[in-house]
């Protein structure tokens, strides 16, 4: 018989996959669109970020893994202040 956490867990599996699937998806769309427009266009230049928006906030590759680490970094300082929730809470009670 399968708990509650065991579901939980196999409904996270899903989801996580269902958005990998759908990313790959998007991913090869994109590709294809640009290897399509590629051939007919070949003496189009290529697209490039403007060096004024370089200059002032960085690659974009930058700026991604910054945005992203920040969330990362939010999402453990969320994850570790519910944890001291439920301990205060824990702590409350015994008394």
């Amino acid at each position: 018989m399968q708990t509650s956490q065991d579901m939980l867990t196999t409904m996270q599996t899903q989801a996580l996959e269902a958005i990998r699937t759908g990313q790959a998806a998007t991913l090869e769309a994109v590709k294809n669109w640009s290897e399509t427009v590629a051939k007919m266009a070949p003496a189009a230049p290529a697209a490039q970020v403007p060096a004024e928006f370089t200059a002032a906030f960085g690659e974009p590759s930058e700026i991604i893994d910054s945005v992203y680490d920040f969330a990362g970094q939010l999402l453990e300082l969320n994850k570790k202040f519910v944890h001291d929730l439920l301990e205060a809470s824990k702590a409350a009670q015994a008394k």
